[in-house]
């Protein structure tokens, strides 16, 4: 029994000895994203309906700090309520921006401003906003892992068939740092 005992505090102290031994990430209080892929579906339309498409961009993220992510209650308060002051827009009410480039004639992609029938697009109609990641928001801790965005279209709307098109993408943390900007894979829009 003593050497059983022996056995079994030797196993626990070389698990506390092993566990010591592991450093978390280092990673900037920044955070950083990478793209890894897109992926765009038609979905099914009933006859007569403007067809959809389907986008979901999928990034990996890095944060040193683990703030990142954004609650309800955080969404209607300030740094990051949806209106200013003044009336105008507050950008640092989305976390996820979400910007659409379309090739030109010159085979430059270029921002899209309007929408098809000319009427200017609002960019922020495809910022979104995702919840806080981090397990213990009251914890700072190095995270990472991918975030999904999905997005839908209708054709005709914002992009026509035969267009390409690709998006750039960056986020923000709580304490408002902006991340790098990642540029997808392009696709061209079937009929």
């Amino acid at each position: 029994m003593l050497r059983t005992l022996r056995f079994g505090l030797l196993f626990a102290f070389s698990g506390m000895v092993a566990a010591s031994c592991i450093n978390p990430p280092d990673f900037p209080d920044t955070p950083s994203i990478e793209f890894k892929s897109l992926q765009v579906q038609r979905l099914p339309s009933a006859p007569g309906l403007q067809p959809i498409d389907s986008i979901t961009v999928t990034i990996e993220f890095k944060d040193g700090d683990g703030d990142l992510g954004l609650n309800s209650e955080e969404y209607s308060n300030p740094p990051y309520n949806r209106l200013n002051s003044d009336n105008t827009i507050n950008l640092n009410h989305w976390n996820y921006f979400f910007k659409i480039f379309v090739k030109d004639r010159n085979n430059q992609f270029v921002q899209r401003t309007t929408l098809i029938n000319g009427s200017p697009l609002d960019p922020t109609q495809y910022y979104g906003q995702f919840p806080h990641l981090e397990p213990n928001a009251d914890k700072k801790a190095p995270l990472k892992g991918e975030l999904y965005f999905g997005q839908t279209f209708g054709l005709g709307d914002v992009f026509v068939p035969g267009e390409e098109v690709r998006f750039e993408i960056t986020i923000k943390d709580r304490a408002l740092n902006t991340s790098n900007t990642v540029t997808t894979n392009s696709f061209t829009v079937v009929r």
